[in-house]
């Protein structure tokens, strides 16, 4: 493999020559002949890498996916006990006092462009009365003027000797959740479907995008669109990969090694793998994934990474030990904005019974998020905790529960959105509705008929820290999982401690249980207390 010895001696070079006084021409000169030094170099390295792909692979035995919870969660969900009447006041004892800390200024966010603008109101008796419309009066048109005939032209299709070629610059369009992406210039990748035998084949595939001059051209503009719909590490990934699968025209096997040969050149560790006809995409990660299928190469797993709900079974697997130079990033799949897709907004009513008395919510949310987020890999819960949500969500949410919740105390502020956590959604487990474990952010436990305990956990910890701007810990139990909320008074109740911090036990999937209720079975249990990151 080439070294970066020549790079950074030619950018040594390069800042001690910019600060010398030199003519235009000189450093046009200068300029040309450093850009060939750099082209040189990249070619080197690729012609390099294309011999180490044509020679250097071994077989190796795939991992099953790691299971995160082998625990069954319950079929049904429990319901609490209502509450012990309290005692008549003895004499001479007195009862605390109920936690009476009322909950801040509920501020409602900026209305989101994408959601249309609230109606204004018009106090009775202010209306003003319209103006009597008169009725049309039909006028006969003018006749037309007459059109001399245009003599006919010849066409050049009808001669071709008379025919001028022109190269025109075409756009690549890419449909991406909700919105076409252009890309600007022409792009030439290669086409051929891969033969028998692989290796050379991946080698020459290597090969021929390198020596493209189009590619660079080509990535420049996919990591500016990347950045600019706010996507992570696999957000870019899966817009690579669905390029990939339309320059290719849906061929699987070639639009993985294109993904692969962009993910490369864009700094990460990626790598391919083939197996008898099939190639596959293999990605490191900082994050542990759950149920997906891996290789163990030099103590660093590579996930067989998919982005459309394909899961790979695998079995034995050629691949290369190498790397490409400078490809050293891993995969980070925390979600810390929230991406632009397409708006395709939709409005749900959330119904309820709190307190004996119904309740309607209406809430608006962005279906592209749903859509980009359905083969989302199954990552370490703490991920989904500290997950953003979309501005539609943001603001419909605060609009609906600001008056129901300003003037409450904190305590009983949260005890309403457990009551809507639990009783808004009809419970089923993942395996039952969808056939695998999935974790849902917010407008997926909108969208989806049914949620488990996870998906409300990961609702109501948002609700409570983006509405009532209290802290929230997740509590992860052997199949389960809940929330436990840090109050300004001393709520009494089920409660863990951490970081010298007393948290009230809140958990959304105990229908009718208020804070400070632990579902019985996990009275005596310690669980994981996840930190959630502070993103107010």
């Amino acid at each position: 493999m080439a070294s970066s010895t020549m790079r950074n001696g030619c950018l040594i070079i390069l800042a001690l020559l910019l600060a010398m006084p030199l003519s235009a021409d000189e450093f046009e000169d200068f300029a040309k002949s450093e850009m060939g030094s750099f082209t040189q170099f990249r070619d080197e390295r690729d012609a390099e890498f294309v011999s180490f792909l044509k020679a250097q692979w071994a077989e190796f035995d795939a991992s099953r996916g790691v299971v995160r919870d082998s625990v069954p969660k319950p079929s049904a969900m429990p319901v609490a006990k209502p509450p012990e009447p309290v005692p008549a006041e003895e004499e001479g004892v007195e009862t605390p006092p109920e936690p009476a800390t009322p909950v801040g200024e509920i501020v409602l966010p900026a209305l989101p462009p994408s959601l249309p603008p609230e109606p204004e109101v018009v106090p009775d008796g202010e209306g003003v009365s319209p103006e009597p419309i008169e009725p049309p009066v039909a006028v006969e048109p003018a006749p037309l003027p007459e059109v001399p005939p245009v003599p006919e032209e010849p066409s050049p299709f009808d001669d071709p000797s008379g025919m001028e070629t022109e190269m025109v610059p075409v756009g690549l369009s890419i449909a991406f959740f909700g919105a076409n992406h252009l890309f600007h210039g022409e792009f030439s990748f290669p086409h051929t479907p891969l033969a028998k035998p692989l290796k050379p084949a991946i080698a020459s595939y290597w090969e021929a995008m390198s020596q493209s001059s189009k590619f660079e051209a080509f990535l420049s503009q996919a990591r500016e669109k990347s950045e600019s719909l706010g996507l992570n590490d696999w957000g870019y990934h899966n817009f690579l990969f669905t390029c990939g699968m339309a320059v290719h025209d849906g061929d699987r096997n070639l639009a993985n090694l294109f993904t692969w040969f962009m993910s490369v050149k864009s700094g990460y560790d990626a790598r391919v793998g083939y197996s008898d006809n099939r190639v596959y995409l293999l990605l490191p990660s900082r994050n542990t994934l759950y149920s997906v299928s891996y290789l163990t190469l030099q103590g660093t797993r590579y996930y067989a990474m998919t982005f459309d709900g394909s899961r790979e079974k695998l079995g034995r697997l050629y691949t290369y030990k190498g790397k490409y130079p400078q490809s050293e990033r891993l995969m980070d799949y925390r979600i810390l904005k929230v991406p632009a897709l397409g708006p395709e907004i939709t409005e749900k009513e959330l119904s309820f019974e709190y307190g004996g008395v119904p309740q309607a919510l209406k809430v608006s949310y962005n279906k592209s998020l749903v859509d980009y987020y359905r083969y989302y890999p199954q990552t370490n819960i703490k991920i989904y905790f500290d997950a953003l949500a979309s501005d539609e969500l943001n603001y419909s949410m605060v609009k609906e529960l600001k008056d129901r919740l300003e003037g409450k105390s904190e305590k009983e502020a949260v005890d309403y959105l457990l009551g809507f956590s639990q009783k808004a959604f009809a419970y089923k487990t993942d395996d039952d509705q969808l056939g695998r474990e999935k974790y849902m952010l917010p407008e997926e436990t909108l969208w989806y008929p049914y949620s488990d305990c996870e998906d409300r956990s990961f609702l109501f910890a948002y609700l409570v820290r983006r509405v009532l701007k209290l802290d929230v810990v997740g509590l992860n139990y052997p199949g389960h999982v809940a929330t436990a909320v840090r109050f300004s008074d001393n709520v009494a109740g089920d409660y863990v401690v951490m970081n010298n911090r007393k948290y009230i036990v809140c958990d959304p999937t105990y229908i009718n249980a208020s804070a400070g209720m632990a579902m019985p079975k996990y009275k005596r249990r310690s669980p994981n207390v996840v930190k959630i990151r502070n993103w107010q």
